[in-house]
C-alpha cells in the first residue's frame, strides 16, 4: 500500500489483503532513542495551476511557498509530513496537482514522507496521475485512498472523506468504516490517530431539517463514525481540515478533534492560517500552531493533549 510520497518505509505485515508501512529508521526525524516524534500537519492547500492565482485577498501558492521553506528547516527533526484534503482549488484538476507537486518539490527531495487525504476539491483519478506513487499496488479499498502507516508511538489510519468533487459534504461510507474497524481490533493496545479530511457532524433537526441531511458540511454517517471509535478506545484522536478553522476540542471520554488551520486558502481574516507542528509520544500530543502571520495571537500557542 503506497499512501505517501517518498519510501523510506518497511512493509511488515499485511492487513486485509494490503501491506501495511512501518516507518523506517532511514528517516531524516527517526531515533530509536527517541521519546517522541514530529509531524507537520497542514491542510486546505486548494492549489490552483496558476501561481498568481489570487482568492480572497490572498495568492494560495505563495502561503504554501511560505510554509514549505518553513517546515523544510525543520526536516531534520520530522518523521513525516501531512496534507489533509483540499489539495487542489476546486474540482481536482491535473494541472491543479501538477502545480501542487512543484510547490512540495522541497520537501520530496528532502526525502521527507509525505502522507496525502482527498477533500471535497479533490479528484482521485486526476491525483493519481500527478502522484502515481500515491497510487496502492494493492490497496484495501477499491474505491478510497486509505491506508495504515505505523510508526514507533502511535498508527496513523489515513481515511477517504471524498464523497463528490466539488460538494460540500463528506462521507466515509459502510466499506470504509467496516475496514476502520478492522483496523482498530487488529491493533487494540497501540494509540491511534485517525486522519481525514471532513469532520464529524451529528444531524441536527433545529438546524437542518433531518429530510434534507445532506445540505450538512461535515460528515453525512459522523453519528456511525464516532459510534464504532467509540467502542474503541485505542483511536486518540481524529485530525482534520474542512471548516478552515483553527482549533481543538475533546469529549468526556477524552477523544480528541483536532481541526487543523487552512494553510493556503483564507476564509475568514481573523483566523490563522500555516501549519501544525505535532509532537507525540506514547502518552499523548503536543500541538503548537504555526502561524504564517507570526503577529497572530495564535501563533506559536502549544497544547498538550493526554491519550485516554
Amino acid at each position: 500500500m503506497s499512501v505517501h510520497l517518498n519510501s523510506a518505509v518497511s512493509r511488515r505485515r499485511f492487513l486485509g489483503g494490503a501491506a501495511v508501512l512501518s516507518l523506517s529508521p532511514a528517516l531524516p526525524g527517526f531515533s530509536a532513542e527517541a521519546k517522541s516524534e514530529t509531524w507537520a500537519f497542514l491542510a486546505d492547500t486548494h492549489i490552483d495551476k496558476d501561481s498568481a492565482f489570487v482568492a480572497r485577498g490572498t495568492n494560495i501558492a505563495d502561503n504554501l511557498k511560505q510554509v514549505v521553506a518553513e517546515v523544510l528547516t525543520e526536516k531534520d527533526n520530522l518523521t513525516g509530513i501531512l496534507i489533509d484534503g483540499d489539495c487542489a482549488f476546486n474540482v481536482g484538476l491535473r494541472a491543479d496537482y501538477d502545480q501542487l507537486a512543484e510547490i512540495i518539490k522541497p520537501l520530496i527531495d528532502a526525502k521527507l514522507p509525505i502522507h496525502m487525504t482527498l477533500g471535497n476539491h479533490d479528484d482521485r483519478g486526476p491525483f493519481y496521475e500527478a502522484f502515481s506513487e500515491m497510487k496502492a499496488e494493492n490497496p484495501a479499498l477499491e474505491s478510497k485512498h486509505v491506508g495504515l502507516v505505523e510508526s514507533k508511538f502511535a498508527n496513523f489510519v489515513f481515511l477517504d472523506s471524498l464523497r463528490f468533487v466539488n460538494k460540500v459534504e463528506g462521507e466515509f461510507g459502510e466499506e470504509q468504516l467496516t475496514w476502520l474497524a478492522e483496523v482498530l481490533d487488529t491493533n487494540p493496545d497501540k494509540p491511534t490517530i485517525l486522519i481525514g479530511h471532513h469532520y464529524p457532524q451529528v444531524f441536527r433537526d433545529d438546524i437542518i431539517p433531518s429530510a434534507k441531511p445532506y445540505k450538512l458540511s461535515g460528515l453525512i454517517d459522523s453519528e456511525l463514525f464516532l459510534e464504532l471509535i467509540a467502542k474503541r478506545p485505542q483511536a486518540k484522536a481524529c485530525v482534520h481540515g474542512h471548516s478552515h478553522t483553527w482549533g481543538i476540542k475533546s469529549d468526556e471520554a477524552g477523544f480528541h478533534q483536532i481541526n487543523l488551520p487552512p494553510t493556503s486558502y483564507v476564509f475568514d481574516g481573523k483566523q490563522p492560517n500555516g501549519w501544525v507542528k505535532a509532537t507525540i509520544s506514547a502518552d499523548g500530543i503536543l500541538t503548537e500552531l504555526r502561524a504564517i502571520d507570526t503577529s497572530h495571537s495564535a501563533h506559536g500557542v502549544k497544547r498538550e493533549l493526554a491519550w485516554r
